[in-house]
């Protein structure tokens, strides 16, 4: 691979070697070899190499975009998945919330019970000291 500060990368796909430019030669260097492998197993496929140049073109073309199209369409599924479990998450969250606060006036409840019970048995000592007497 060549290189130079205009990002172009020298590149070889199908044997040939092509001078192009992109975010970064590395990355041109990644494409094109993804290129050179779609074409060599194109290449494999019966009858490819008696196609015309444009057939073969096209032929490469549609794969690829096949490809990209598959690709899409995993993505929408992930994302819709993605966007369901954010969705039961914060209902999850939710009902966390929802639960700590009702705890929280449970323990209260508690508390206030527990405050009147000793109330209570203060004053039955109380009642039962008089009665004694």
């Amino acid at each position: 691979m060549t290189e130079n500060k205009n990002n172009n990368a020298s590149v070889v796909i199908d044997g040939k070697v092509y001078r192009i430019a992109g975010a970064s030669p590395d990355h041109m260097q990644k494409i094109a070899a993804y290129v050179d492998t779609k074409i060599r197993e194109l290449k494999l496929s019966t009858g490819y190499n008696r196609l015309p140049s444009d057939y073969k073109d096209i032929l490469l073309a549609v794969n690829i975009t096949e490809e990209l199209f598959q690709v899409r369409e995993e993505m929408s599924v992930y994302n819709q998945e993605n966007l369901d479990n954010s969705r039961e998450l914060d209902r999850l969250k939710q009902e966390i919330v929802d639960k700590e606060m009702r705890l929280d006036t449970a323990n209260k409840l508690v508390i206030e019970y527990k405050t009147k019970v000793n109330e209570l048995q203060k004053r039955i000592i109380e009642l039962e000291t008089r009665n004694s007497i």
